[in-house]
């Protein structure tokens, strides 16, 4: 028994922790994450509360209104999670279908409510007892829920990357790792939630395994970067960029041909896909199109999408620059800005896909050319 009762201290090191990183994102300064940081706290405060539930009953101590009030908002926690997940990978979009993934939660609130009524008053012994099938939902639903918002954050995340390439024209800079790093060690948490659930023995070292596992949850978080472009519009999902068949087509034939010349003729004129922080939107105000029919047409006219379109262009005009006697003096790193790269890891990339060459095999295989010519 003193064994596990050492093991049961950790839940209280394991509160205090998510304590201090709930407060920390509720607390921190105004940025373009700021809601998605004050979710984030929330699930950290809600999750506190359950390893400070779990200490008390391992305990003894408080006595059950404590134990009850402390389990209030955990069917809360996972819908917060929700909540800071689709801020972080969508910082301009208004949630307006928020409440409805509280619903369960405001039941239950209401429910124990009521259920407590006799607690408040004196008269614990007098508590009802619960038919089955609603014990059986308590209990479970929160097991269900968890695993359900886990795979809905992860389906998120998993979108926003594949959206990114169709937002920017350089991703280097929105670091998508921390977040990922972040839903692994949730998901590491659920999993020793099931090994305690599945294997009883386990379960008197879970709160040593739950204490471990917050460390790289803490490490995330503390960590977080930017994961999202500075653009607003919202791409579709798909991998492959198809010709969309909308039941009323935003442009004619006509339109996307002649928008489509436009867009090649003033973006190759003016040259400018040579901004390395060049977006969609900024292209669009540039080119006097609007951003939902620039995309259209990139996608309709050209069968690309703003990421591939862009660093095509840069990718020819850094052929040029590689046989350029102007830019022998010039190393990889300042041929990729010249040419309208971010880095030197995206032109590498990109290069490389589109000639099937590195740039130095690209400078070596036309040299030899040049020599037989």
């Amino acid at each position: 028994m003193s064994q596990i009762n050492t093991f049961a201290a950790f839940y209280a090191f394991s509160s205090g922790a998510l304590i201090l990183l709930g407060a920390m994102l509720l607390f921190k300064p105004d940025t373009t994450s700021s809601r998605a940081n004050r979710w984030l706290g929330l699930f950290y405060f809600i999750l506190a509360c359950t390893f400070a539930q779990l200490f008390l009953e391992e305990f003894g101590i408080g006595g059950n209104f404590l134990v009850h009030l402390l389990e209030l908002p955990r069917w809360a926690m996972f819908p917060c999670l929700f909540m800071a997940v689709r801020h972080y990978t969508s910082p301009s979009s208004s949630v307006k279908d928020w409440i409805f993934h509280f619903v369960p939660f405001l039941l239950f609130l209401l429910f124990s409510i009521v259920y407590l009524m006799p607690v408040l008053f004196d008269y614990e012994n007098h508590i009802p007892r619960l038919p089955y099938w609603m014990r059986f939902t308590i209990k479970y639903f929160f097991f269900v829920q968890m695993v359900f918002y886990w795979v809905v954050c992860f389906s998120l995340f998993r979108r926003h990357q594949k959206n990114i390439r169709k937002l920017a024209s350089f991703t280097e800079k929105i670091d998508l790792g921390w977040l990922k790093f972040l839903l692994m060690s949730v998901l590491l948490l659920i999993l020793i939630r099931i090994w305690g659930l599945w294997n009883i023995h386990s379960a008197n070292f879970a709160p040593a395994l739950y204490f471990f596992a917050i460390i790289p949850l803490a490490y995330s978080t503390l960590t977080q970067r930017s994961i999202y472009s500075v653009e607003l519009y919202q791409q579709p999902d798909d991998n492959e960029i198809q010709p969309k068949r909308e039941p009323h087509e935003r442009l004619t034939t006509e339109q996307v041909t002649a928008l489509r010349d436009t867009v090649l003729r003033d973006t190759l004129s003016k040259k400018i896909y040579l901004d390395p922080a060049l977006t969609l939107s900024a292209l669009s105000a540039q080119l006097g199109i609007n951003t939902h029919e620039l995309s259209y047409v990139l996608n309709n006219g050209l069968g690309k999408n703003f990421y591939q379109f862009i660093n095509e262009l840069r990718t020819e005009e850094a052929k040029v620059l590689l046989l350029s006697d102007n830019t022998k003096h010039l190393d990889m790193l300042g041929v990729a800005i010249m040419a309208g790269f971010n880095s030197k890891t995206t032109f590498y990339t990109t290069f490389k896909k589109a000639t099937g060459l590195t740039p130095k095999e690209y400078i070596r295989a036309n040299s030899k050319e040049t020599g037989i010519k």
